[in-house]
């Protein structure tokens, strides 16, 4: 009877440790499927979003088409807002279109920053204060608005801005101004005040030194 006893006690004990391992694997399962079901319900709630980030920038530009104002086919096909281009790229512009009116250079950093150095014929207006003064000093039906900033996070926002307010072709430079290798003007525009300023003494010693010598 003891032997037996045991055998049963044995068997029980083998029984109740496989229905755990199954139970513990069941649990495991479960989990897995809620999980996999949590992302699958979160991609089917991105899907309308996904939708409409897809054709928004389609829907703005044919509102743009039908005011007869300009708009990239490259931006049409890409399905973007605006173009994205290299401070490298951006130069060529600057000799294409020099001294014309097509064309905007636009600094969205700050007046200070903007008056120290700066892209020849850049309009200044702060991304702060672009919702305020766009509608005034930005013309519609420029062929190329090219915007930057330092680094490029401000004028992303701007371009993302102007883009959704009837301006199809928007240039965004995306390395900004540490990226520029092209002339530039300002207070601190390749530090050339800074030059002349130690040459000017040397040159009236020089004209005194000649005057005095004739005199003598």
């Amino acid at each position: 009877m003891s032997g037996m006893g045991l055998i049963v006690s044995l068997a029980s004990l083998l029984i109740a440790v496989v229905a755990l391992w199954i139970a513990w694997r069941l649990r495991q399962e479960l989990s897995g499927i809620k999980r996999e079901r949590y992302y699958l319900e979160q991609k089917v709630k991105a899907v309308p979003h996904q939708i409409e980030s897809t054709v928004e920038p389609l829907r703005i530009q044919v509102a743009l088409l039908a005011q007869r104002l300009p708009v990239s086919e490259r931006l049409i096909r890409a399905g973007r807002l605006y173009h994205e281009i290299s401070a490298a790229e951006a130069g060529e512009f600057l000799t294409t279109y020099s001294g014309t009116d097509r064309i905007l250079w636009l600094d969205v950093r700050s007046g200070a920053e903007f008056t120290k150095r700066h892209i020849p014929e850049a309009k200044s207006i702060p991304v702060e204060d672009l919702e305020m003064r766009y509608r005034t000093e930005i013309p519609l039906g420029l062929e190329k608005i090219i915007v930057y900033c330092a680094g490029g996070d401000r004028s992303r926002l701007a371009c993302d801005f102007l883009s959704r307010h009837d301006f199809g072709n928007v240039y965004h430079i995306k390395d900004g101004l540490q990226g520029w290798a092209g002339p530039t003007e300002g207070n601190d525009a390749g530090g050339l005040i800074q030059i002349t300023s130690k040459t000017k003494p040397t040159t009236r010693l020089d004209v005194s030194l000649s005057t005095s010598a004739h005199s003598s």
